[in-house]
């Protein structure tokens, strides 16, 4: 995604309203918000109602203590969740007074539609994450190495060989059992992360030190069709996926084995999980906070200056929600019962906004 700065929104300023800070997710989410914005060069600050200093845009990250700010461009409230039918009628109520209002997902903001708010105020932004790194798998490989190449351990040097670079990263090759040294050094030449595990058989306990590696793997692999791998058994009982050649008594044992006949099969089987990892980090960098951050940015600027920002409406948010109703039941089926303590506490918040 491209790196967004603040001349690509007509933006100034935001004050980020937080009536109370009780160390909520939202609480940490936002300041990391603010910390983006901050970096893309958009003056923040986050604090109660009173501390407010005249900023283009007031963010109510607390919606059902929402009160508007007379002197703010845009009023946008965070709607973080209904889930009782008093909830469900005060959020209706403040998207009519409020200029925005932000969901935590596409989902929530379809269901806001249903439920008649407009379409031209409410957005779905998915919660975003926090940061990290989509851990690397670690495939293993519980054999000797031997001289005449009979576990067909080329046929990873071949994949590795055709894989593109960036690709080669995705994960951590682990060799566990005598003869690999030589191959290590081969693969790292390659660019490829990987692991060595050789215990001497005179080593009390060798066999069970190799079974807790084992047991430590996302895959474990076979790649020789040599008569089949009592490897398989110690998979089993490790409770990992496994990836075997199609052979001998590696039939029959069910879910969690995936057999492959030839080498194009086996290239297929390590790019799924290759492409697993792939997955997952374009998923994360879409629920990036700058991926959220510049959604945000670009709905405020075209509410509050349509005149230098304009935004395209996905067809998705115009589209006819009458079909939606059936999703809206069963939203609402999940509403938890009301009692009198609710009826309190959305009276007590009704009062409060009129502060």
């Amino acid at each position: 995604m491209e790196d967004k700065k603040s001349s690509d929104y007509p933006i100034e300023s935001v004050f980020i309203v937080e009536p109370f800070n009780e160390g909520w997710i939202i609480e940490k989410l936002v300041r990391d918000i603010a910390s983006q914005m901050r970096r893309m060069g958009i003056n923040v600050r986050i604090g109660p109602q009173e501390s407010y200093d005249n900023e283009t845009v007031a963010f109510h990250t607390r919606g059902y203590y929402f009160q508007p700010l007379v002197n703010a461009v845009l009023n946008s409230v965070l709607m973080t969740h209904i889930d009782d039918v008093f909830k469900e009628q005060e959020m209706l109520s403040i998207a009519e007074k409020a200029d925005s209002i932000i969901c935590m997902s596409e989902h929530n903001a379809e269901i806001m539609w249903s439920m008649g708010a407009s379409h031209e105020k409410v957005i779905g932004n998915n919660l975003p994450h926090r940061g990290g790194t989509v851990r690397r798998p670690r495939v293993g490989i519980f054999s000797a190495r031997y001289s005449d190449g009979r576990k067909n351990e080329d046929w990873l040097l071949n994949y590795f060989k055709k894989t593109p670079i960036d690709y080669r990263n995705k994960l951590i090759i682990c060799l566990i059992g005598y003869g690999w040294e030589s191959f290590g050094a081969t693969i790292a030449k390659l660019g490829i992360s990987f692991e060595i595990y050789r215990y001497d058989r005179d080593l009390p306990g060798e066999y069970e030190r190799q079974k807790d590696i084992v047991a430590g793997l996302d895959k474990l692999l076979y790649m020789g069709f040599d008569g089949g791998s009592m490897s398989i058994y110690d998979g089993m009982y490790a409770n990992v996926d496994m990836i075997f050649s199609d052979q001998c008594y590696h039939r029959g044992l069910g879910k969690g084995l995936l057999l492959f006949s030839n080498q194009d099969e086996f290239f297929g089987l390590l790019d799924d999980i290759v492409f697993d990892v792939v997955s997952k980090e374009q998923d994360l960098k879409a629920r990036s906070i700058e991926a959220y951050t510049a959604k945000l940015l670009s709905h405020w600027s075209g509410l509050a200056f349509p005149e230098k920002h304009k935004v395209i409406i996905p067809n998705t948010q115009i589209a006819d929600l009458k079909g939606y109703s059936d999703e809206l039941k069963v939203f609402r089926g999940n509403y938890r019962k009301s009692g009198l303590l609710d009826a309190v506490r959305s009276f007590y918040r009704f009062v409060r906004r009129r502060l």
